[in-house]
């Protein structure tokens, strides 16, 4: 078993509600850069559950058909991976099949709407949401020091 990293250990102790909170801000105001011509009306009274598999840690965020928001419980369809594999998906430096049939990224709960999530995540260019943070948190987010990088 490897150490927890301490980045990991403080993220543990997070209650969920704030993050996931925060993880809803940033989807509504990125939603429609990111997925312009996504309606997501296949998501509306769903919710999904994003777990870190490093710290046992997750999130649920529901999307109401407007807005996404905190959710509760496990959510109807469940991603857990470690937290540099979901760095490595939003960099393209991995697609998600590669990850998901490798066992690095787990896909629980509801199959079809895990199929569509796991695409759309494929399809995302996330160079948008990346270009707009200031240098140095791109540096770090780019070249995370806790990730060691991928397996």
């Amino acid at each position: 078993m490897t150490r927890a990293t301490l980045p990991s250990r403080l993220l543990a102790l997070l209650p969920e509600t704030p993050p996931a909170c925060a993880c809803a801000q940033l989807l509504n105001l990125l939603r429609h850069r990111l997925w312009p011509d996504e309606d997501f009306s296949w998501l509306a009274g769903r919710s999904l559950r994003l777990a870190l598999l490093d710290t046992g840690y997750g999130v649920t965020l529901r999307f109401d058909g407007r807005r996404f928001g905190p959710g509760r419980g496990q959510g109807d369809v469940g991603f857990a991976a470690a937290a540099a594999d979901y760095w490595a998906m939003a960099l393209r430096r991995e697609d998600p099949d590669t990850l998901f049939f490798q066992r690095r990224l787990r896909i629980e709960g509801d199959t079809e709407l895990g199929l569509q999530l796991k695409n759309l995540l494929d399809a995302t260019d996330w160079s948008y949401a990346l270009a707009r943070l200031p240098a140095p948190l791109q540096h770090l987010l780019r070249h995370p020091p806790w990730a060691g990088g991928t397996r």
